[in-house]
């Protein structure tokens, strides 16, 4: 029987080996989305013949889940094909893939003539060869989101498959940058072989395979009796998404989670038929987001696949959680993955409520590409297009952080996707021609609740240096935003500006815009929303509410407005009693719950006639 503290002292290793894993990525790939953004993931994945199981992890949650699908689907495609010095691609959302925008890296580590564990990392690449850069959005099938990369090998034998390398980057707008990506996968792959073949020296192959049995074990243990702690019953929830991107609206995600005894099952059934557009969640990625919301919910149980086992995911096929094919998926990954996670977690805060918050990304998708006219550039550019550019900017994309019970909101991401992180503007200014001009919290922006969310990050930036410009922009969460929680208000909602103020102003909140011109003088201007609040809002205290005014997060309107806290504008100092009558009148009456800053984006963006549709 193994033992536990060296199971533990392995666990950490492993848990550290991943860690190194995941930052060699980071500090490697030439990818603004990885580099700066960090969007990858990483981890060592045991196996024992036959199943691929996730064992440690690092980076963003969802692409360390989503992973085990990868390792599993390049196992059984390459099954009595594998050898030492093999590294396999996959980036098909039917072969394992959760999108064709994210690949994975896997590498077997072979130990005594067999491969016994696995090194996988994955990463969001910048363009995938779809006839648009980067996003397709005239795209009705899996084939116009770009490279379907069903499991092949760049390595066979530690020997390099110079035509398939060849074949992906001609195949890329920005081969240096994409070639780049792939590398820095493989080196982070090998530095944890490296790490995990030091391990087996140390303590030798079968205490380390009796540990890994005993790790997952652990977490399905804890697993088990965190459920058993959780009232028995069937617990219901729904969310819809915006748009697909073709023209429909409104698509719905159901969730049922049955808990009882020591088990639980997440049951989709009743979710739309997959559409036309975009945003099917390939299986993997669906997978993944059942993972993150749980996970969140028992922040002391270690994560890895023995998680799993107390758990029954029920997937209906041909729905916009479990398409098929060809059905397109390329902007799944978010959308609808963003509105899966939130049903899911509206259905935990039934049973959890003091657990209960967002876990899940949103969207407010920027995407420029053109001509770097700058004389001198930072950046390496290609032969094949010496003076293309592409930039999707990041911090455009980062407020989705809600309250939770006893805090505001405290950051920019959710939590499980928290090492993430806002593009460095200086940097970015001399990497891209880009120019900054705002880049800040918006006031009466934070959703209310008795714990307030975080406030919306507004930003307004030029493309200075920069010619023959093309914009890309997809928006979600504006028609139904990030959710309040236990009584907390919506999030305030997302939108994007071109030409903001002119004429030929256009607001991207609704549908896309899909790669227009534009004048790179004139601003864009973004509102990322922000998550929900927590709690009732007539229950903040309302110090807390005037520290949030004299922070400028909270205006003296917004006070009175979002949270019945009357404040002398002078002096702002708080009417005790006015606010106590104001309190009382609002508890009392009937409430439309939305906060300010929700109900001036609803009317900045025109949205009015589509929230009556959906009520």
């Amino acid at each position: 029987m193994t033992d536990p503290i060296t199971a533990e002292i392995i666990r950490s290793y492993l848990d550290t080996t991943a860690e190194h894993l995941y930052e060699t990525i980071c500090r490697t790939s030439p990818n603004p989305l990885v580099n700066e953004a960090k969007d990858c993931g990483g981890g060592i994945y045991g196996y024992d013949g036959t199943s691929a199981r996730m064992v440690a992890r690092s980076g963003i949650i969802a692409h360390s889940f989503a992973l085990s699908t990868s390792c599993q689907a390049a196992l059984d495609f390459f099954r009595g094909d594998l050898h030492p010095g093999d590294v396999i691609l996959v980036g098909d959302p039917y072969h394992g893939g959760s999108h064709c925008g994210c690949w994975s890296v896997v590498v077997p580590i072979f130990v005594d003539g067999r491969p016994r564990l696995l090194a996988a990392a994955r990463l969001h690449v910048l363009d995938q060869g779809s006839p648009t850069p980067n996003v397709n959005f005239a795209c009705r099938d899996v084939w116009g989101e770009g490279l379907r990369l069903a499991p092949l090998k760049l390595y066979e034998k530690g020997e390099r498959r110079r035509e398939v390398w060849d074949w992906i980057t001609a195949n890329n707008r920005v081969p240096f940058v994409v070639e780049g990506d792939v590398e820095a996968m493989i080196g982070a792959c090998r530095v944890g072989e490296r790490m995990v073949r030091e391990l087996v020296g140390r303590y030798g192959l079968g205490t380390v395979e009796g540990s890994l049995e005993w790790i997952l074990g652990h977490s399905a243990r804890k697993f088990r009796k965190q459920i058993a702690e959780w009232p028995d019953g069937l617990y219901r929830s729904a969310f819809r998404v915006d748009s697909d991107h073709a023209g429909n609206d409104d698509r719905q995600i159901k969730v049922a989670i049955s808990v009882d005894g020591d088990r639980m099952t997440v049951d989709f059934d009743g979710s739309d038929a997959q559409t036309d557009g975009l945003i099917n969640s390939a299986k993997p990625n669906t997978i993944a987001y059942v993972g993150v919301v749980l996970s969140a919910l028992c922040p002391d149980i270690p994560v890895n696949a023995g998680f799993f086992e107390p758990l029954t995911i029920r997937l209906p096929e041909g729905t916009i959680v479990n398409p098929s094919p060809p059905a397109a998926t390329v902007t799944g990954t978010v959308v609808a993955g963003c509105q899966i996670g939130q049903a899911l977690m509206k259905a935990c805060e039934q049973f959890a409520p003091e657990r209960a918050a967002n876990v899940s990304v949103d969207i407010t998708g920027p995407i420029v590409y053109g001509t770097d006219a700058r004389e001198h550039r930072f950046q390496t550019h290609s032969a094949r297009n010496p003076r293309f550019f592409m930039f999707i900017d990041m911090s455009m994309v980062s407020m989705s952080n809600s309250a939770a019970f006893g805090h505001d909101g405290w950051g920019m991401w959710a939590t499980p996707f928290s090492v993430a992180r806002p593009i460095n503007v200086e940097i970015t200014e001399v990497q891209q021609p880009t120019l900054y001009l705002q880049s800040e919290f918006g006031t009466d922006t934070p959703a209310p609740g008795r714990w307030r969310g975080t406030p919306a990050l507004t930003m307004r930036r030029i493309d200075r240096g920069a010619e023959d410009m093309k914009a890309a922009f997809f928006v979600q969460s504006v028609v139904h935003p990030l959710s309040g929680w236990v009584g907390g208000y919506e999030g305030a909602g997302n939108y994007l500006v071109i030409n903001e103020g002119e004429p030929d102003e256009l607001i991207c909140a609704e549908h896309p815009i899909s790669h227009v011109s534009y004048d790179p003088a004139k601003p864009i201007f973004s509102q990322c929303g922000g998550g929900g609040g927590w709690g009732d809002p007539l229950d903040r205290d309302p110090a807390a509410v005037r520290d949030d005014v004299l922070d400028e997060y909270v205006s003296v309107e917004g006070a009175r407005y979002d949270y019945g806290v009357v404040l002398d504008a002078a002096t702002y100092e708080i009417d005790q009693v006015a606010t106590e009558q104001l309190r009382a009148t609002r508890r009392a009456g009937p409430r439309k719950r939305r906060g300010l800053g929700r109900e001036r984006t609803i009317e900045r963006t025109g949205i009015a006639h589509r929230l009556e549709a959906a009520s």
